[in-house]
């Protein structure tokens, strides 16, 4: 049975995160972007102590939204004085009152004009201005802070390669699923829990955890099963994990069916590892049971 991995990556599913964030936003829509970071400050410090460069950067973000705010407070009264100053410009305006009068219709330049002049249009556009400039600082700012976490999450992903690949070597680590192209142990029937066969994984669906497998069976080339993950087992044993006596399944010579055996030894044979077993009533003429090879690759323990 492919079993789930013993070691895995600590972390805190992204979108579990995310989903924090966003129920949190849509259930508070005037909450301020400064409070939103103090939660996500929170939710990063849950993960571990933040390096200072990032502690420095989300703070200085935090400085540029307190002063985005304070310039904000400042411009509303101003819109609304503009507002309330252009309407009063607009209703004073003469307009014709009728198709025969002479007074000239405006034209929207004329109105623009009126609406825009000084000084309040001067006044929010500085505000704009800084409010801009308060923006693009803290864009920047973020993009620093990006880049040195995809940086050390870079270093930290190679280093848990490597990991994994020492863990695999020393047979602590055992994947999640079969990789296209690995060889199987397959039970072809739940009903016939002792029965498998060698078989090679052409895809794995996560979501549905099913395989798609092909029969290494010569004689049946283009036989194909689609099986869930109970009835497929991975072939990954590692050398300590085999013992003098062991009761395992294994393959035997010349077939693609594993039987039951007990281990006897196992030898370094042209670089790959080879066990040495007794098959289960596997007798000669003579009633003596021979010593036969498999490799390592095709054990089972049962």
């Amino acid at each position: 049975m492919a079993q789930r991995a013993t070691v895995q990556k600590r972390a805190i599913e992204p979108s579990e995160t995310q989903k924090f964030l966003y129920s949190i936003h849509a259930h508070n829509s005037t909450l301020p972007p400064s409070s939103l970071l103090q939660i996500l400050e929170y939710v990063l410090d849950g993960l571990g102590p933040i390096p200072p460069q990032v502690k420095r950067n989300l703070s200085h973000i935090a400085s540029l939204q307190k002063a985005s705010d304070k310039l904000q407070s400042e411009l509303r009264p101003l819109q609304d004085e503009y507002l309330q100053d252009s309407l009063k410009k607009i209703k004073d305006f003469p307009f014709p009152k009728n198709l025969t009068s002479s007074v000239p219709i405006p034209t929207t330049e004329e109105l623009q004009s009126v609406i825009t002049s000084p000084p309040h249009t001067s006044s929010i556009s500085q505000y704009y201005t800084s409010l801009e400039n308060i923006a693009v600082e803290k864009v920047d700012t973020a993009r620093t802070i990006l880049e040195f976490v995809e940086e050390h999450v870079g270093g930290i992903e190679e280093e848990l390669r490597v990991m994994e690949g020492q863990l695999k070597e020393e047979g602590y680590f055992e994947p999640t699923g079969a990789s296209a192209g690995d060889q199987v142990a397959i039970m072809l029937s739940p009903t016939s829990p002792t029965e498998w066969i060698l078989a090679k994984v052409l895809s794995y669906n996560p979501d549905l955890q099913m395989y798609r497998i092909a029969d290494e069976d010569p004689d049946l080339p283009n036989k194909t099963y689609n099986l869930p993950t109970p009835q497929v087992h991975l072939l990954n044993l590692a050398p300590h994990q085999i013992q003098k006596n062991d009761l395992i399944h294994a393959v035997y010579p010349d077939t693609t069916s594993f039987y039951s055996a007990k281990v006897i030894c196992m030898r370094k044979v042209g670089g790959g590892n080879v066990v040495y077993v007794h098959f289960k009533d596997d007798q000669d003429e003579m009633g003596v049971t021979h010593e036969k090879p498999v490799l390592l690759k095709h054990v089972k323990k049962m």
